[in-house]
Formats: C-alpha cells, structure tokens, sequence
C-alpha cells in the first residue's frame, strides 16, 4: 500500500448527484482531501451515503478512489507533485491506462488530462422487453469496475495533488472484441483496449465492451453489442475484432465458418454502426505465438482473410493485427517473444503489459494515419513500428506501475460464451 503523506495531499474531486436512471441531478461539488480542512481524509473508504472514497484493494500496490457518476464521459485532470521525486501511473475503471508513467523531479509539478468513458448494464427498454434488460455479465464481471455507476481511478506512486472530474460529451471509440482486448484486471494479463487511451488525444474517449469468451454471436445474445450500439453517435469510431473463439468449432453453439457465417456477422456489425452515423474499422484477430523453425504459423488461417475481403468488399478501414503481431514476434524472435505474454511468459494467447502497450501502440498509429476518421493521437504518442520492437527489458511499465486490481486473478482458460 502507498504511504500517503495528509499533511501534502490535496485532491479535487468533483462528485456528481445521485443516480436516477441515466439523468444527472444536483449540482457539481468539490471537495478537498488537504488538511487541515479535509473534507475527505486519505484513508476514508467508499461509503454509498457519501458516494465517494478509496476502494484500495487491501495490501496492494496502488491507491484506488471511486465516486458515484451517471453514464457518460467525463474529463479528468490529475495534478502532480512532490517535494520529493515522483513516479506515477493512472488508471481508470478496470485498469485502463490513461496516462504515466511520469516521472517528475524534486519540487516539480504536472497537471495530466484525459476522458473516462462510464457505463452500467441498463438498456433502453422497448415494447418486446417482458423486463427491463440488461447486458448479461458473468464470470468476474460483476467484481470489477466497468459495469457499475462508478467512476473509479487507480494511482500508481505517487498520489496526486489534485484530481478534478468534470462531466463532458466526447467523441468516442468503442471496443467489440474478446480477451485480446477487453480490459484485463487481474494478475499480468493485459490487452490492447486497455492500453489504447494512453495513445490517443485526452479528448478522446475509450469506451472497452470487449469480454473474454467473447464470439460474434455471443456478443449478440449477452445484448453487449445493443449497449455498444446505444452508446454510438454520428462520426464515434467502432473498433471490431474477433475470430480467436468464433473459429472454435468446439463451440458449436457460436462456432462461425470463416466462409459462411463470420464474415456475414462481420458485415451485419458493419451495418449496424454505419446505421448510427458510426464509423466501423474492422480488426484482424491477434496472432498467437505458435513458432515454427523460426516463423509464426497463422493459427486463424481463413479468419484474417475474411476480415480482409469484408473491409474491402464493403469499403471499412482495416487494422491488420494478425499481420502486425506476426511480425512483432518474429521481430522479438523465439527466445524474446514470450516476454509480451502472460502467465508469466507461458501463455501463447494473451498478452502482459508489454505486449499489449506495443499492439496498442501499433493501433493508434493506425488510427491516426486514417484520414477519415479524423483521430487525434496524444502529444507524446511514441515511435513505435511491429518490426523493430522495443526491448521488452527496457519496458515503460515497471512491475510497480501495474496495479492490482483483485484479490485473486480469474484468468484460467476462456470461459464459455454466454448462453
């Protein structure tokens, strides 16, 4: 746990009202954490009168701060410093990076901006609804941090001076995809989604729906796709990659043939965020790391075509990440490649922190090289290239960087698709 100096901590909170429906009530409140006229002491847990405290996860490696907010979008300025030098990592919701890790001098300050995306499971309600619907969570879902009527930011270092929170309407990109995506909370697994808002201009907002598990038609009947699609206006942008668990024939319940129902499902999801004034970018799958004398072998063979034929048959940008991870790995080599992965190093599938910065990194140079999607990318977006690598020993992410998020990781093998 971080020892927090009350005698130099100010934070800046802005509280917004209480929650009824998706309506905002009451007025903006500031309250200040400095003493001696904190209003807020460092260690005060959340308290649902209140509707604001730490929510810190007992003997982890972060400060954790939670306030009660609608579903929006909501512009967050952190200042920093210290008399002392400083390191500090922020993250949001279930371990989004959006800014750090920054390290400052002795006496140095710094104010970091950037747009959280808050959501919860409620759907509008329509005359075929015997109830009031609502996406269907499961597995460990209901314990994290992005589906609740939270905002929740994570500190890792140095807790800030300042925290100020202003609600905000943001043009959004939105995330459909599985656990190369999704945001990852537990243990060393991470995916590109989450890593993406650290890229891009702090205007922006990154709105993750990805689920591990997830198929297309999963992605349907757990109606997480009518909650992405509620949440898109006229020119947001719509990121969409699946194929690791829609090739899984032994799901049969959501198996799509790469020839049949995949790509049409892609077509379908093209449709339906074109329908809302969206702009769809469709995404290879990932590649796994599955070498063979030296060369990764394409485990989603017919899957990224498909991808590929659908962009261009009905004129989508394209990310090609199973072309940009397989030369990623090759790059890394056989030896260096385990490092990006999970698990520590054993997994083949999923990501750490370091893989999943570097493929993000990949699809933010992407997105800003579209004109016509007119992303921004964020001031200091890094060079960064899948075939000249950074060195995975040399990685902007330290283990002290990387926040705890539960008590205990659920990261065992994919969980089944909804049923």
């Amino acid at each position: 746990m971080i020892n927090i100096d009350q005698s130099k901590l100010k934070v800046l909170a802005i509280v917004m009202g209480l929650m009824t429906g998706n309506a905002m009530h009451a007025s903006a409140q500031t309250f200040t954490f400095s003493d001696p006229d904190a209003t807020v002491s460092a260690n005060m847990a959340s308290d649902d009168s209140r509707g604001y405290g730490f929510v810190s996860l007992p003997g982890g490696n972060a400060q954790t701060f939670s306030l009660r907010a609608v579903p929006g979008d909501y512009r967050v300025s952190v200042t920093l410093g210290d008399p002392k030098a400083s390191r500090t990592a922020i993250w949001a919701e279930d371990r989004r990076l959006m800014a750090g890790p920054v390290d400052l001098k002795a006496g140095e300050a710094r104010t970091l901006t950037f747009t959280v995306n808050v959501r919860d499971t409620a759907l509008v309600r329509q005359e075929t609804d015997p109830d009031a619907p609502q996406v269907r969570l499961r597995g460990s879902d209901g314990a994290g941090y992005n589906w609740d009527d939270q905002l929740t930011l994570t500190v890792s270092g140095k807790t800030p001076d300042a925290i100020n929170i202003i609600p905000v309407t943001a043009r959004r990109i939105l995330l459909a995809g599985d656990s190369t995506v999704t945001d990852q909370a537990g243990g060393d697994y991470a995916s590109w989604g989450q890593m993406l808002p650290r890229f891009l201009s702090s205007d922006m907002s990154v709105a993750n729906h990805a689920r591990s598990g997830e198929t297309m038609k999963s992605f349907l009947t757990s109606l997480r796709w009518d909650k992405l699609l509620s949440e898109v206006r006229p020119d947001d942008v719509v990121l969409i990659q699946f194929g690791h668990n829609d090739e899984k024939k032994q799901w049969p319940r959501t198996y799509a043939a790469p020839d049949g129902a995949y790509p049409a499902y892609l077509a379908a999801f093209v449709a339906d965020v074109r329908q809302r004034g969206g702009l769809p970018v469709l995404v290879t799958p990932v590649a796994r790391r599955t070498f063979k004398n030296g060369r990764i072998e394409n485990s989603h063979a017919g899957y990224d075509d498909a991808v590929r034929t659908t962009s261009t048959r009905l004129d989508v940008p394209l990310i090609d990440l199973t072309r940009q991870t397989t030369q990623f790995y090759e790059a890394l080599g056989p030896d260096l490649a385990p490092l990006a992965f999970a698990d520590h190093n054993r997994e083949k599938t999923h990501h750490n922190a370091y893989g999943a910065y570097m493929i993000a990194c990949f699809v933010a140079h992407d997105l800003v090289s579209m004109p016509d999607l007119k992303v921004t990318a964020a001031a200091d977006l890094p060079v960064c290239s899948p075939d000249q690598p950074g060195d995975p020993h040399a990685f902007v992410i330290a283990p002290a960087d990387w926040p705890q998020m539960r008590a205990q990781a659920d990261q065992g093998p994919e969980p089944t698709p909804a049923r």
